[in-house]
C-alpha cells in the first residue's frame, strides 16, 4: 500500500508547467464543484462556497443585494474545500467538513453550530443527502478506499447521524462528479494514468457506466434529464477536438472506450477560433441546456449547448472561467470564477443567465 497526494499518481505529468497546472485543477477539484444535483436551491438556501480555505455564505435570492457571511469562528488550519461544503435540507443551515477535526458541522443561519459529527477521510465530498469520504492510501492492487454515507436529519433536535451504506476500493483520482437522489457518481483517471472512468455509487453497489482514453486532460461530468453528458477539458489551453459523449447511469457496465459523441465543430455557431474545453461546466435545465467552457484564441467563453435539439444555442465572451457551480435557480447559475492561467484573473463569485455573466463578490 502506497500513499498518494492527488498530483501524485505514475505517469502523471512530464513538464514543470503541466505539473503546476494539474496541481490547481486538482485542487480546484478538492476546493470547488460542479455536482450538479446538489445545485438546486430554493429562495430559504443558505449557499456555502469557499475561498482560499476559508468558508462563506450566501442567500440564493440575494443577486440585487449580494451579501455574504463570513464564518470567521470555523477558521481550521487546513482550510475547507468546497467539495466538502453544501447547502443543509434545513433551511438556512449549511454543511461544512473540517479536514483537521475530522468533523463533519452542521451551521445554522446565526453561524452558531447546531450539531457536529465525527466523519473520517482524507478528502470529502458533500451533499445534503450523502457523504463520501476517500483515504489517502492507495492500495497498489485496488485503489483508494471509499465510503458512502447517508444523512440523516433530526428536525426538532437539529441533530445529524451518518449511516455507512456502502465501502470498497476504486482505481480514480477523482476530477468531478454530481450527487443524485440514490448517491453520487465519479470520474477521473487511474493510476497508470491511460483511462477516465465514470463510476455510479448507490446503497447497491458500484457500476462503472462510462470510459474513455486519457490523454493530458481531466474528465467532467454533467447530469441532465436527457442523461449525463461529458467533456474533456486541458490542462492547458492547447488544441483539443470538441467532442462531448452522452452515456446512462445504468449504461454498459464494461463500459470500455463507448463512442457515443457528438462533435461540435459541425455546428454553425462553433467558435472558429476554439482552442479547447477548459475548466468546469454546468447545466441549465430550465432551458435544456448545458454550458461548455471553451478556450476560444486563449479566452474563456460559455458554449451553450441544447442538449434536446443537439445544436449551440449561443457562444458567450467576455466571461470567467467556471472552476466551481455554487447553486442554481430558475434564473440561472451561480459559480466561482477564475481563470488560472491568467494572472490577476477575477477570483469570485459570479452569475450567469444564459446570455451575461455578472461578477458579484471577490473579497
Amino acid at each position: 500500500m502506497s500513499c498518494l497526494s492527488v498530483a501524485t499518481a505514475k505517469g502523471r505529468l512530464d513538464t514543470a508547467g503541466c505539473r503546476k497546472l494539474a496541481v490547481f485543477f486538482l485542487t480546484c477539484l478538492l476546493v470547488f464543484s460542479s455536482c450538479s444535483a446538489r445545485n438546486s436551491v430554493n429562495k430559504e438556501s443558505e449557499i456555502p462556497f469557499v475561498k482560499n480555505g476559508r468558508l462563506y455564505s450566501f442567500s440564493s435570492d440575494s443577486k440585487n443585494q449580494f451579501i455574504t457571511k463570513s464564518y470567521k469562528s470555523y477558521l481550521t488550519s487546513e482550510g475547507y474545500t468546497q467539495r466538502a461544503v453544501s447547502s443543509s435540507l434545513k433551511n438556512g443551515y449549511i454543511l461544512a467538513w473540517d479536514k483537521k477535526k475530522q468533523s463533519l458541522y452542521h451551521i445554522d443561519n446565526n453561524q452558531k453550530l447546531s450539531c457536529e459529527v465525527k466523519l473520517n477521510g482524507y478528502i470529502s465530498f458533500v451533499d445534503k443527502n450523502y457523504v463520501l469520504t476517500q483515504t489517502n492510501s492507495f492500495d497498489e492492487n485496488k485503489g483508494f478506499c471509499f465510503s458512502l454515507y447517508q444523512l440523516k436529519y433530526s428536525y426538532k433536535k437539529d441533530k445529524l447521524k451518518l449511516k455507512q451504506i456502502w465501502k470498497g476500493n476504486i482505481d480514480c483520482f477523482v476530477s468531478d462528479c454530481f450527487f443524485t437522489e440514490d448517491g453520487i457518481c465519479i470520474c477521473g483517471g487511474n493510476r497508470e494514468d491511460t483511462k477516465n472512468n465514470v463510476f455510479f455509487i448507490t446503497k447497491k453497489g458500484i457500476h462503472k457506466c462510462f470510459s474513455t482514453a486519457k490523454n493530458s486532460d481531466f474528465l467532467r461530468i454533467l447530469n441532465t434529464e436527457n442523461g449525463v453528458y461529458a467533456f474533456l477539458s486541458g490542462r492547458d489551453k492547447s488544441a483539443a477536438k470538441p467532442l462531448i459523449y452522452k452515456f446512462s447511469l445504468t449504461g454498459n457496465s464494461n463500459a470500455d472506450d463507448i463512442e457515443c459523441t457528438e462533435n461540435l465543430n459541425k455546428d454553425s455557431l462553433f467558435p472558429s477560433d476554439f482552442d479547447c474545453f477548459f475548466g468546469y461546466g454546468f447545466t441549465m435545465p430550465a432551458v435544456n441546456q448545458i454550458v461548455l467552457p471553451a478556450s476560444v484564441n486563449g479566452s474563456i467563453n460559455f458554449i451553450c449547448y441544447d442538449y434536446n435539439e443537439k445544436t449551440i444555442k449561443t457562444v458567450v465572451s467576455d466571461v470567467t472561467g467556471c472552476v466551481a457551480v455554487l447553486g442554481a435557480d430558475s434564473t440561472g447559475v451561480y459559480y466561482m470564477a477564475r481563470d488560472p492561467l491568467i494572472e490577476g484573473s477575477y477570483y469570485g463569485v459570479a452569475f450567469f443567465d444564459g446570455n451575461t455573466s455578472t461578477k458579484l463578490w471577490d473579497k
